[in-house]
């Protein structure tokens, strides 16, 4: 199971994502703690988010479900990026076969996407 989210969740020792229009992500290590990230994404619904970051990224709920048996295997690294993009055929020709190469390298079957 893969986790993809367009919070702008990320380290803050990684390169800050833009507010918008970029079309680079991070990968986050499904070991990281949630209280070492932070949310780049400048939406006004980001207040539900700072307050319990699960909102945007339920990586805590899903390794519970990974450990109660409920699911399979969460992936090594979740992929983030905001969600402020308009520059579709570029999101769609360069940045997306990135992300399917590295869902697809980690084994993962299915993604669970949270828009944000």
């Amino acid at each position: 199971i893969g986790i993809f989210t367009s919070s702008g969740v990320q380290l803050p020792s990684d390169p800050l994502l833009a507010e918008t229009n970029d079309l680079s992500y991070r990968l986050i290590n499904r070991d990281v703690p949630l209280s070492d990230l932070i949310i780049t994404h400048q939406t006004p619904v980001r207040d539900w988010a700072l307050e319990d970051i699960n909102v945007a990224f339920p990586r805590d709920r899903l390794k519970e479900l990974e450990t109660e048996r409920t699911i399979g295997r969460l992936s090594p690294r979740a992929v983030s990026m905001v969600g402020s993009i308009s520059r579709y055929t570029e999101l769609i020709q360069k940045t997306v076969p990135g992300i399917k190469e590295e869902f697809d390298s980690q084994g993962v079957d299915l993604v669970f996407l949270f828009p944000f």
